[in-house]
Order: C-alpha cells, then sequence, then structure tokens
C-alpha cells in the first residue's frame, strides 16, 4: 500500500496543481478573434503568469479604484477604455512599493499590465505557514508581453460575475481608499 501511494502522490499532486490555473483558449489560438480596437479607444491586456509556488489568489484589479476584472495565475483579459489616465492597481493584503501604476493612454494605445505576486513579501515571522498575499501590477515592453502571453488562457469575464457583487461592494471602497492614501488618483 505504501508503494502504490508514492507512486499515486506525485501524479495526484501533479493533477491538482493543474486545476489551480486559468481555463480557456491559449493566447494564439484566439488571437484572431479578438475584435479591432476602436479608433477612439485603448486596449489594456491584464495577464499573470502561472507561478504554482506562488498565490493562487485571485487578485482584483481596478483602473482608477474602479473593478475591471480578476487576475487569474496562467490567465489573461482585456479591456477597451477611453483615452484618459489610468491607475492601475491590484488588490493585495500589504503594500509593496511602487505597486500600481499610473499611465496616459491615447487613441490607439495598447499596453499589457502584467501581475505580479510576492508571496514572501510578507509572513508570520516565525509561523512558515502563513504568508500575505502581496500583488504588483507591471507595465511590460509589448515584445515581452507577446512572448509571454503565448503561454497565457483567455480568462474574459465580465466584472460583476467574476467577483461577485458583494465581493466587489467589500472591496472596492477599500482599494478606492488605498489609491488616494497612495497620492495614485
Amino acid at each position: 500500500m505504501r508503494r502504490i501511494t508514492q507512486r499515486l502522490l506525485p501524479l495526484l499532486l501533479i493533477a491538482l496543481a493543474n486545476c489551480a490555473g486559468a481555463r480557456g483558449p491559449l493566447y494564439p489560438e484566439m488571437a484572431s478573434t479578438i475584435p479591432p480596437l476602436a479608433a477612439d479607444r485603448a486596449r489594456i491586456y491584464f495577464y499573470r503568469d502561472y507561478e504554482p509556488y506562488e498565490s493562487l489568489s485571485q487578485a482584483s484589479l481596478y483602473l482608477n479604484g474602479a473593478p475591471v476584472g480578476v487576475s487569474v495565475s496562467g490567465g489573461f483579459f482585456y479591456r477597451d477604455v477611453v483615452a484618459a489616465t489610468y491607475a492601475i492597481a491590484v488588490w493585495t493584503q500589504k503594500d509593496f512599493p511602487n505597486s500600481s501604476k499610473i499611465v496616459g493612454l491615447r487613441a490607439g494605445d495598447t499596453i499589457y499590465a502584467k501581475v505580479e505576486s510576492f508571496r514572501g513579501w510578507e509572513d508570520g515571522g516565525g509561523d512558515s505557514n502563513f504568508a500575505r498575499d502581496t500583488f504588483i501590477v507591471m507595465i511590460i515592453d509589448p515584445a515581452q508581453a507577446q512572448r509571454e502571453l503565448a503561454t497565457m488562457r483567455y480568462v474574459g469575464q465580465e466584472v460583476g460575475a467574476a467577483l461577485g457583487a458583494d465581493a466587489v461592494a467589500a472591496r472596492v471602497p477599500a482599494e478606492k481608499a488605498r489609491i488616494e492614501r497612495l497620492g495614485l488618483r
């Protein structure tokens, strides 16, 4: 019995790890189906590497304090927005220097906002079983982002459905306060 357990346990762990990531078509499979950008709009791609050793939490993303979607490990989505200046922020349990980004977008611009997880940024001191989810946003060079998107799965979502009405209501005021406190608005 022990031998069977030793052989099956690694396979079970691999199967469970595969369940935690994004579902949906890979970027190369669906890129041609993404509609062209309207002349008066800009596009923001949001994505996050699949890093099973980091946090698998699904962190809410915000533009100027309003929710726009959820960051899923190994997934991407995009939003078409009006030309303006935006504070791009991600939900996090612990503030991190420069974790949010300010971007000025003109009509026709496309940018790539990558979410990074720093699980070990703050832990529970002597308790190695505790680590806070810390997320940051990075603006990535288009060529690098295209290479990284090749391994990402589309997780297109409606904000209310993705977050749930209660989650949106609970997170929005706190995130708006954090953005104002950090001087990002």
